[in-house]
């Protein structure tokens, strides 16, 4: 592996994080180049090229002209005609942007069932939210009931709007949503992350009518059945729910863009006025209260005294990759921070930053001193331990919670093994949790699994490669160990459909 001379000259350490820095720059690269078509195709949530990403009023992606048919179940699906929007949660027959296309009778052929000796019934024996986690006083610790808690399960970032079924950005069929619910289960996990769940601004070069707030200031009321759905569900399922507010890129359901375009604010700098521009932080400020003050019309209780939702979180990878944007200012994190308390004192507050240490020249983020910031945290891709060694050595003084808010858990991209890097976060239980990114669930018929092609996607349990598959299982059992229960020796089956409610 190529070194740069700077990094040649570091220490031992600054090495090992130089070397995870050199392979995530040939990951990204790999990725980029992939596939000759990738430029008409939806490929990652997020910029690949982090560290580079220039901003742009344009769709960091294009529409997709084809449909391509996942890999691992060697299914086809056809698909004729034309398709207009149709109404939200609803889909229709004809041309979707899916990998698996949407139709309205049950497939001839379906990829067999997996079959386990233990299976979730119902919606399995975690026990309903009622009660708040939070942060002992003067700690890095998680407490719920007096008792330990640490945040671990899957990301499920397409779950409340889609990127790969139906038309882009429409609400997420509710069967989908119980399964993905239920597979987070299955994995262990007591917490999921759910990225379009909390952001959702602007239209997307109006190519996605279906965002909470499309234009400035304007809400769509019909926009907030499917959040109420997933929160009334999650609970149902005894998960508890991480919602982020705004993004660092310009994704199919928003981001930070969106308020500086309202607000007709310079996009220089990587969006540096979001940070700065009065008017800009007051279109997030209003963005911010509609959301939390927001009361749920399947339970009758208001987002901000939900315990079904254990954080919110500011932002996604805000700064960019190692603080290569810049992270945010001390002054911007206070203000969100005051947003939140000022109608919430009862949730968490992650610290939205893409990490919070810079090895390169040290710099940390504002949310590591903000007495208002419950959790920091990182993104492991790919997986290095030199550089969460370093973060929980900041973090556990500066008494915040460690959160890696998402990581590689796959055999392909990181040269640190899938159990080495689990093994080390256990030895820090409870005071480090994970999330990994991220699960794919089958399409309503329960016939194909939804293909999301960043390479990163959990098709659970048994349409990834063998290798993979013997990974999630190592991840389905670190999470039952971080929750203090017995691992299972194997995956723990789900049932599709799951039971309606």
């Amino acid at each position: 592996m190529r070194f740069t001379a700077t990094l040649l000259a570091c220490s031992a350490l600054f090495a090992q994080l130089g070397h995870a820095h050199d392979v995530r720059d040939q990951q990204v690269r790999q990725k980029r180049h992939h596939d000759a078509s990738a430029a008409a195709k939806i490929e990652k949530r997020y910029p690949p090229g982090r560290e580079t990403f220039i901003p742009t009023t344009t769709p960091a992606y294009a529409l997709s002209t084809s449909s391509a048919t996942p890999a691992a179940t060697k299914t086809s699906s056809t698909s004729s005609g034309s398709q207009t929007t149709p109404p939200p949660g609803q889909y229709t027959t004809g041309t979707t942007r899916a990998h698996v296309a949407a139709t309205t009778t049950t497939p001839t052929t379906c990829a067999p069932p997996y079959i386990a000796t233990s299976m979730i019934t119902g919606t399995g024996t975690l026990p309903k939210p009622t009660t708040f986690v939070t942060k002992v006083y003067r700690s890095n610790q998680l407490t719920l009931n007096g008792s330990p808690f640490t945040i671990v399960g899957p990301n499920i970032f397409w779950l409340c709007q889609g990127q790969d079924y139906g038309p882009l950005g429409s609400y997420t069929d509710k069967s989908m949503v119980r399964e993905a619910l239920a597979i987070a289960v299955a994995m262990g996990a007591n917490t999921i992350r759910a990225l379009s769940c909390g952001i959702s601004t602007g239209t997307y070069n109006n190519l996605n009518p279906y965002n909470l707030e499309p234009t400035f200031n304007n809400f769509d009321s019909a926009a907030w059945d499917i959040r109420d759905y997933v929160l009334y569900a999650a609970r149902e399922y005894g998960l508890r729910v991480i919602l982020t507010l705004t993004d660092n890129y310009a994704y199919y359901h928003g981001g930070k863009y969106d308020f500086l375009n309202w607000r007709k604010a310079s996009l220089a700098n990587n969006g540096a006025d979001f940070y700065t521009n009065r008017a800009v932080m007051s279109a997030y400020n209003t963005y911010i209260t509609n959301f939390i003050t927001h009361v749920n019309s399947y339970t009758g209780v208001a987002y901000y005294n939900d315990p079904t939702i254990v954080a919110w979180e500011t932002g996604n990878e805000l700064g960019g990759y190692i603080n290569a944007e810049v992270w945010p200012p001390y002054s911007w994190t206070k203000f969100i921070v005051q947003t939140i308390r000022k109608y919430d004192t009862k949730h968490l507050i992650i610290d939205g930053t893409n990490g919070f240490w810079n090895y390169t020249t040290g710099a940390t983020s504002a949310g590591l001193t903000l007495s208002g910031v419950d959790i920091v945290t990182d993104h492991g891709y790919p997986r290095n331990t030199g550089i969460i060694n370093k973060e929980f050595s900041l973090a556990k003084p500066a008494l915040k919670n460690f959160l890696i808010g998402e990581f590689d858990w796959t055999t392909t991209y990181s040269s640190t093994d899938l159990a080495t890097y689990l093994n080390l976060i256990e030895s820090w239980k409870p005071l480090v949790g994970d999330l990994a990114w991220n699960v794919q669930g089958h399409d309503p018929t329960c016939c194909r699994f939804i293909s999301h092609n960043d390479g990163y996607s959990i098709y659970y349990p048994n349409a990834n490669s063998a290798a993979d598959q013997a990974n999630i299982l190592l991840l389905a059992q670190h999470w039952y160990r971080m929750t203090n229960r017995a691992p299972p020796a194997a995956l723990v089956g789900v049932a599709c459909p799951q039971p309606v409610f």
